[in-house]
């Protein structure tokens, strides 16, 4: 081989490197960008129209839904086996959530605060507080009752999905949209 055809195959090896680099770079960026905590979605569940729908990971619920009655849209904990979970018709819904009118005004009280650069004069009860666990409710799509997350039912509710298991063998995992 002579010594152009070398450096023309090193060049163009080089520029070949560089562009898979370039792509992999930009994929990258695009998928941050997207799984970013400001352009994060959950899912949130219409009980009126009995479907998921995406909704930001700052929406607060009760949240106005997507049609049929308003304020009806709840977090919905939606799972799918590992190797389902790109498959829509796999996904379970595990149990849903919702907030106490109490909870709710504090949390949106705390938002309208930071969104306006003020300082925000309440407390945020912890995630593990008792305030925050007794006024975040939860209970399975068909059931008629809310339960207190930190109340035995409320345990139950939320905690019942990590024992199903697949053919295989596989725990479920939490999906996003």
């Amino acid at each position: 081989m002579n010594e152009q055809t070398q450096s023309w195959l090193k060049i163009t090896g080089s520029v070949l490197v560089v562009a898979v680099a370039a792509g992999v770079l930009v994929h990258q960026a695009r998928n941050f960008n997207r799984r970013g905590e400001e352009g994060a979605t959950v899912w949130f569940y219409d009980q009126s129209e009995h479907r998921l729908y995406a909704a930001p990971q700052s929406a607060i619920p009760p949240h106005p839904g997507i049609g049929g009655k308003n304020g009806d849209g709840v977090k919905a904990i939606v799972v799918a086996f590992r190797s389902e979970q790109a498959d829509p018709s796999k996904r379970r819904i595990a149990y849903l959530e919702t907030f106490t009118p109490e909870l709710k005004s504090l949390m949106e009280e705390a938002r309208a605060a930071r969104a306006s650069g003020r300082k925000f004069e309440g407390t945020i009860p912890s995630r593990d507080s008792d305030f925050l666990q007794a006024n975040t409710l939860v209970k399975r799509p068909d059931d008629a009752e809310w339960h207190p997350s930190n109340s035995p039912e409320g345990l139950k509710i939320a905690s019942a999905w990590r024992l199903w298991k697949s053919a295989d063998g596989q725990a479920p995992i939490i999906c996003v949209p």
